[in-house]
C-alpha cells in the first residue's frame, strides 16, 4: 500500500516497518510530517488513538490539508516547463506532481521527454490520444497497449521529435535523440493519482504548521521525527541540525528519529534497506536508520497490519 503524498524522502515504502518497532501510545506525533506517509500509516494502525501531523513548510502543509479533504480529486492539468517555474512556489499540485523526485524545485522532464510525457498525460488523465496521433502513434493510450508496442512507438516518437523540435545545434540535437533510445515506454503517473486518493483521516487530531519546538506534545505520545537528511541535497528550507540534536537530547519523552547517521550519544534502534528513489540505478539501496534519544529495546510484537488484515472478510 502507498501511504501519504508523493514527496522527497517519503517513508511510504517502509512506514509499516517503522511503526511495527515503535511502542504503542495514545498519540502518534509526526513532527516533520512532509508528505504524510507516517501520519497516514499511523491512522490505519491499532497502536494509536489519535495522530498529530506537523509540517512547517507552507506549501507542503497546504498540499496535505488539500489532499485529505479531497482538494485534488478533479485536478487534471498538464504542466509545462514554463508553467512549472511560474507556479511551483504557490501551487502544490504543480510543485509536487511535476518536479523531479517530488523535490518541488526542479522540473521533472528533460526537453526530449516533455512531448512524450504530455501525450501520456493527455491519454491517461484526459482520455485524449490526439497528441499521440500527431506523432504518428495510433494507440488507445492504455498501459497495456503502450507496453505491447513500446519499440514501435519509441521509434515513431524519435522520428517525430527529430522533425518537429528545434534544438540549438546539430550536436545537441543528436544528443537528445540518442537519449530517447533509452526512453521508458511508460513512467507511471502515480504522483497524479495519489493526491486524489488520500481520504480524510479519521484519527487525525491536529494539523499543525509550526516549528518543531513549538508543537504541544501530549504526555502519552510517540514522537517521530523524519528530519531532512544531513547528507542529501537541501529541501525547500534550511535546517539547523545542532539545534535539533540539543532539543532531542533535552526531551524526557522518547524521540524517534529517521536518519542515515546521528551523533554518538543517540541510540540506534534498527535499520532498513531501501531503494534510493533519486538514484539513476533503480537497484541502488541505502540504509535507513531509526534512532532514539534514549536507550530503547524493540519488543517482539505481532504486526498490527497483519492483525488488521486478518479481520478483513
Amino acid at each position: 500500500m502507498k501511504y501519504g503524498m508523493p514527496y522527497k524522502g517519503s517513508k511510504s515504502k517502509i512506514a509499516e516497518q517503522i511503526l511495527n518497532v515503535l511502542p504503542e501510545a495514545d498519540y502518534f506525533v509526526d513532527l516533520f510530517g512532509g508528505g504524510g506517509a507516517m501520519t497516514h500509516c499511523a491512522t490505519l494502525s491499532f497502536k494509536y488513538r489519535k495522530v498529530i501531523y506537523n509540517e512547517i513548510e507552507p506549501l507542503i502543509h497546504k498540499a496535505f490539508d488539500m489532499a485529505i479533504h479531497g482538494g485534488f480529486r478533479n485536478e487534471n492539468r498538464w504542466i509545462s516547463r514554463e508553467d512549472f517555474f511560474r507556479l511551483k512556489d504557490t501551487d502544490p499540485y504543480v510543485a509536487i506532481c511535476f518536479s523531479f523526485g517530488n523535490d518541488c524545485k526542479t522540473y521533472a522532464y528533460a526537453k526530449e521527454l516533455e512531448p512524450w510525457k504530455k501525450a501520456l498525460h493527455y491519454a491517461r488523465r484526459l482520455h485524449d490520444t490526439s497528441l499521440f496521433k500527431e506523432m504518428g502513434i495510433l494507440t488507445d493510450g492504455t498501459r497495456r497497449d503502450i507496453e505491447r508496442h513500446k519499440e514501435e512507438y519509441k521509434r515513431l516518437y524519435i522520428k517525430w521529435l527529430g522533425e518537429n523540435i528545434q534544438f540549438p545545434n546539430e550536436i545537441e540535437r543528436r544528443q537528445h535523440l540518442e537519449r530517447c533510445k533509452s526512453l521508458q515506454s511508460l513512467q507511471n503517473l502515480e504522483s497524479l493519482d495519489r493526491l486524489d486518493r488520500l481520504d480524510r483521516l479519521d484519527k487525525l487530531d491536529r494539523l499543525d504548521r509550526l516549528d518543531y519546538r513549538q508543537v504541544s506534545l501530549p504526555d502519552d505520545a510517540v514522537i517521530y521525527c523524519d528530519i531532512p537528511y544531513k547528507s542529501t541535497n537541501t529541501y525547500l528550507s534550511s535546517f539547523n541540525y545542532d539545534a535539533f540534536y540539543d532539543w532531542a537530547r533535552n526531551q524526557k519523552q522518547d524521540v524517534f528519529i529517521s536518519e542515515y547517521d546521528m551523533p554518538d550519544d543517540f541510540y540506534l534502534v534498527t535499520e532498513f534497506d531501501r531503494t534510493s528513489l533519486l538514484s539513476p540505478d533503480s537497484r541502488d539501496t541505502v540504509k535507513e536508520r531509526l534512532y532514539c534519544n534514549h536507550k530503547y529495546e524493540i519488543h517482539e510484537q505481532l504486526s498490527f497490519f497483519e492483525r488488521r488484515i486478518s479481520h478483513d472478510p
